[in-house]
């Protein structure tokens, strides 16, 4: 063995690499926060290896992928457990990401020098949520069928771009093989391929700049603002004073690391076996009855969405994403103070906590109760104004009633909004065999209308919910459950 390391010491300098990444020197002090980074790491590298044993059990087709994962979860030794673990890991890579960017934006660690780290930490942060909404659809149940249907017609509400993002997301106007295609290359090849180099990219330059200080020993005699000429001579001299303590990565830190990972692993083993991972029934497009439900971590922009105006859905879906990520990439060339602790930052302080609170709030409120029917005096949004010119302009009253008025040939819309939301009736307007196989209604999807005509009439569709009552009667509303929307 001493002649095999001597043989590659002299290939590739081993013992430097030892000394630059084990040996190096590390501030004084450093909390178990500070192990949030490598937990997080841990938790890719399970993801990496429990994705890799699935797929190779996977197929990506509407007609096997539902079976491919009963068989894993049923025929393969401890495939129940694998699938667990790689479901309880998907959540936990949220929580530690978002823990790990909260500490870092605690301690003012995004400001001079790690301006890049921290816009590669937000670039991660994105990838992790990729993966979430691209691994929701691979199962092929109903859950992840209407979830996706949903979240893709979100995605078409984008202005300009909409309708070609729907195309680039499902691979066509309606989820089926290619939709499934895509989402599984995205999930298995091009997001692991992006995460593997954004993650090299973050550990070589943690590496490089070495671990963050306390705010404490990096603002005594600081100047205001890291923007003054004077800042980075300083930082330098009171960064290398932060490491006069003799400590080393190795085994002071990374001995903390390891515990910290090994608890992390072993507490998603164990929520996998006691809860394993859910699986509903084949994915039907047809069932009329089911709402989606999105997992927790987009269940804020969920509830957010149902308690604004139809008119303002593309605004929310959007434009609070779109500012958050501004906010985010531009924090650190906006904020050049040097002041680090956040208890001395009282605008950070307010924001984190109007984040996170509201966030925490969005998440009980959507837990708690169901989504309330629109109040039965309500004026039309201008969405819901636009859809309804839609449907006297498509004749749509030859085949429908709305409290009275219309034909027979098709179903009754008095109430229709009581019983399916407008992600829904926009899937239906688009492609109604998809639902009933025997329906005449013809398809309204592009290029007969587009998709933003198609989601305004489906806004306006979800705000029938029987306000003319006095046209139908009262054992009418008794047939609807309550109002729902996903």
């Amino acid at each position: 063995m001493g002649t095999l390391f001597r043989w590659l010491d002299e290939r590739l300098d081993l013992v430097r690499a030892k000394r630059d990444l084990l040996d190096r020197e590390v501030p004084d002090r450093l909390t178990w926060w500070h192990t949030l980074g490598s937990a997080t790491l841990t938790v890719f590298l399970v993801q990496v290896v429990t994705g890799t044993v699935l797929a190779t059990y996977y197929s990506a087709s509407p007609d096997h992928a539902y079976e491919s994962i009963q068989f894993v979860t049923r025929a393969v030794a401890s495939g129940a457990l694998l699938r667990g673990i790689h479901h309880w890991g998907a959540s936990a890579m949220v929580v530690l990401i978002v823990a790990h960017m909260i500490r870092v934006f605690a301690v003012g660690a995004y400001k001079y020098p790690r301006e890049i780290n921290w816009v590669l930490g937000v670039g991660l942060f994105l990838i992790v949520m990729g993966f979430s909404f691209t691994g929701y659809l691979l199962p092929w149940d109903q859950k992840a069928y209407w979830a996706t249907a949903v979240g893709t017609n979100i995605a078409g509400t984008t202005p300009v771009v909409g309708a070609a993002l729907v195309a680039l997301l499902r691979g066509g106007s309606e989820l089926g093989t290619a939709t499934l295609a895509r989402f599984y290359a995205f999930h298995v090849l091009w997001l692991p391929l992006l995460l593997t180099v954004l993650v090299a990219l973050h550990i070589i330059v943690v590496v490089r700049q070495g671990i963050a200080a306390r705010p404490r020993d990096l603002e005594v005699g600081a100047p205001g603002s890291t923007k003054d000429p004077t800042y980075p001579a300083y930082y330098r001299e009171a960064y290398a004073a932060s490491k006069r303590g003799g400590l080393r990565f190795w085994p002071d830190i990374l001995g903390k690391d390891a515990i910290v990972s090994a608890a992390t692993v072993l507490i998603i083993v164990l929520l996998a076996a006691l809860f394993g991972a859910p699986l509903e029934a084949p994915a039907d497009p047809t069932d009329t009855a089911y709402v989606p439900r999105p997992e927790w971590y987009f269940l804020p922009i969920y509830q957010l969405l149902k308690l604004v105006p139809g008119s303002l859905e593309a605004v929310i879906a959007v434009g609070v994403p779109t500012v958050l990520l501004i906010v985010l990439l531009g924090l650190p060339f906006f904020d050049r103070g040097s002041t680090r602790n956040l208890l001395h930052r009282p605008a950070a302080l307010v924001g984190l906590t109007l984040l996170l609170g509201g966030s925490g709030f969005l998440i009980g409120a959507a837990g708690r109760a169901p989504a309330a029917a629109a109040e039965a005096g309500a004026s039309l949004t201008s969405s819901q104004r636009a859809g309804r010119s839609l449907y006297q302009s498509q004749q749509c009253g030859g085949c429908h009633r709305i409290a009275g008025q219309g034909g027979e040939e098709g179903p009754d819309l008095t109430a229709v909004g009581l019983r399916h939301s407008a992600g829904w009736l926009h899937s239906f307007v688009e492609s109604p065999s998809r639902f009933h196989p025997e329906s005449r209604m013809p398809a309204y999807g592009p290029p007969a209308l587009s998709h933003q005509e198609i989601e305004e009439l489906a806004q306006y569709l979800s705000s029938l919910r029987g306000r003319e009552r006095t046209a139908v009667s009262p054992q009418y509303y008794d047939t609807f459950p309550p109002p729902r929307r996903p």
